[in-house]
């Protein structure tokens, strides 16, 4: 073998073990990672409420807040911060369905005070509202407040006997909230919760005599019996809700 033929092999083996000792160092940095910077998603401020309401549940400042919604999930009933003032007209609003908390509050699920409605929202399913004109005399005195439970009073031909028991007060004249900073009102008309049957019932007594509104306790007496209850056997008792 000639010296020319022994260079060529030479630089051969030279350039060979050259590329192989650079295959090997590239493969050791591995993978080349590619950082892409996440798009910001452009958001909304919608008011959502902060606690289940329950169907004709007054709502108040607090049972609301402003939380970022997706712009592009926004729907138009949504109530946004274009006009943050309406938070503050939630206050004393009235729930007709039931709102879970973190749902977006719209519109179409509440009653605002003042606006037509109101009352249809506070009533139970099926129930309806009939009105009694009282006096401090046929009203306990005016200490009776809308939430309270009633029992109603017949008195007719110089009889007296009890009507309706539990029968939920809705509103006193055109207040429909509690108001802890007043001790009592002097009503003149006191709005109530009864059955249709039972809302014809009464229709027909108040018509053929006199009615007054008795204030129950919110305490239950211990085993359920009143002992001192001295009511004749006699009395016609129509339960509230069951004619």
């Amino acid at each position: 073998m000639n010296v020319s033929r022994l260079a060529i092999l030479g630089i051969a083996l030279v350039a060979g073990a050259a590329a192989f000792f650079l295959m090997m160092g590239n493969s050791s940095e591995g993978p080349a990672v590619q950082i892409v910077e996440p798009v910001r998603e452009e958001t909304v401020r919608v008011l959502i409420a902060t606690r289940d309401i329950q169907r004709g549940e007054r709502m108040a400042l607090e049972d609301t807040n402003w939380i970022a919604w997706p712009k592009k999930a926004i729907q138009p009933t949504f109530i946004t911060d274009a006009n943050a003032a309406q938070r503050e007209e939630m206050t004393s609003a009235v729930a007709r369905s039931l709102i879970v908390a973190g749902e977006p509050i719209v519109n179409a699920k509440i009653v605002k005070a003042g606006n037509s409605g109101l009352m249809a929202a506070i009533l139970s399913p099926g129930m309806r509202a009939v009105t009694l004109r009282v006096s401090p005399e046929t009203s306990s005195g005016g200490f009776i407040l809308p939430g309270d439970r009633v029992d109603l009073m017949h008195t007719s031909n110089g009889r007296t006997r009890l009507m309706f028991e539990e029968v939920r007060v809705l509103a006193v004249n055109t207040l429909y909230s509690e108001n802890t900073e007043t001790p009592h009102i002097d009503g003149v008309n006191i709005t109530l919760e009864l059955s249709p049957r039972d809302s014809e019932a009464f229709i027909t007594a108040r018509s053929n005599g006199s009615m007054s509104v008795v204030l129950r306790s919110i305490f239950k007496p211990e085993g359920g019996v009143i002992a001192d209850d001295r009511r004749s056997s006699d009395v016609n008792v129509i339960r509230y809700g069951r004619s």
